[in-house]
């Protein structure tokens, strides 16, 4: 600050390489931590719009995803790459397949949340920023907050959700489901067993998350996070289970709501979270089992946020031996037609 201060006319010099570092510690913290094919094609929106365009823009216009060291180049292309630099990589010291350390939690808080502090930083330094940047430089200086600095905290939604999707183990319970007789005669007093053994799989992961906090502190923002992510899949889980479904009883559906009720009560014993996240996700669902056939059509249309299979299952499990064929294919179109925009 002092160096723009007294150097005015390379101020605007000094606030383009701050980006550009600032830029190159964004992208390798998402290179590192955060980038990851197969959660992104859940649909979740992990990365936002804005989110992917920032680090687009960074690879296009900083990182060399060439071969630095290759000699052969030509000239041209050369003086193309002088501007960039090689794509960073993470130290062989960093463990991140481990499930004791969390998936390396300790060095995700670590990069991330130093990340989110500088941002923060940056934000109390726009003032001063802007008193010295060169009038017609003004835009770029506005552009670097706008479309890099705001966006920082939003690489804490992908980078812990890799956490929370490794860190509970959702195929476990999913299996267990399977076994489960649904179209039962009498109404249960008891849980199913794939509701204790949830919530062992976040015993486990509280424990975890604590012994990870003697080594690093765990920010509120991140635990939340943290928590929020294993909330919302172990109850899309749910979903997708009842989905499952192939018979099913108006006492299966109440045992359906006795599960999920015991799951929602010890859950609320082990964190703070509330709302509990995506709590209607899963009882709107499972009510939706006792619709009429008309009602059914008004729902599906109104329900967008499951999948052709979750609402399928409504219809041929649900609905049943209650509707005559022609009204099933007439339920079954009307979910093709919600399907089809998507592909």
């Amino acid at each position: 600050m002092q160096m723009m201060n007294i150097l005015k006319p390379i101020a605007f010099d000094v606030i383009h390489f701050m980006s550009q570092l600032f830029d190159y510690y964004l992208y390798a913290v998402y290179t590192f931590f955060g980038r990851n094919d197969t959660f992104e094609s859940t649909g979740l929106g992990l990365s936002s719009s804005r989110l992917r365009t920032t680090l687009n823009r960074i690879q296009e216009s900083l990182i060399d995803l060439e071969v630095s060291a290759d000699a052969t180049g030509t000239l041209t292309a050369a003086e193309e790459r002088k501007e960039k630099v090689p794509s960073p990589h993470l130290s062989h010291l960093v463990v991140l397949t481990s499930g004791n350390s969390l998936y390396g939690l300790a060095e995700r808080v670590v990069a991330t949340e130093s990340l989110v502090f500088l941002a923060e930083q940056f934000e109390f330094l726009q003032p001063h920023l802007d008193a010295v940047m060169p009038a017609a430089k003004k835009p770029f200086l506005q552009q670097f907050y706008s479309q890099t600095v705001s966006t920082a905290s939003e690489l804490r939604k992908p980078v812990y959700w890799i956490v929370a999707a490794k860190a509970i183990d959702y195929e476990q319970t999913l299996l267990l489901m399977a076994n489960v007789k649904w179209d039962v005669k009498e109404i249960m007093s008891q849980h199913n067993i794939y509701v204790d053994a949830l919530l062992k799989e976040f015993e486990e992961f509280n424990r975890r998350l604590n012994e990870v906090s003697k080594r690093v502190r765990i920010p509120l923002p991140v635990s939340n996070i943290l928590w929020e992510h294993c909330i919302r899949l172990a109850n899309r889980t749910l979903v997708e289970g009842y989905a499952n479904v192939k018979k099913c009883s108006n006492e299966g559906r109440a045992l359906m709501q006795l599960d999920f009720q015991q799951f929602l009560m010890k859950l609320e014993k082990l964190t703070d979270i509330r709302p509990i996240p995506d709590k209607e996700f899963v009882e709107t669902y499972i009510k939706a089992y006792y619709l009429t056939e008309n009602d059914m059509e008004r729902w599906i249309k109104e329900h967008r946020e499951y999948s052709t299979k979750q609402l399928t299952n409504l219809v041929n499990v649900c609905l049943g031996s209650h509707i005559n064929k022609k009204a099933r294919q007439k339920l079954l179109a009307a979910i093709d037609d919600m399907d089809r925009p998507k592909r």
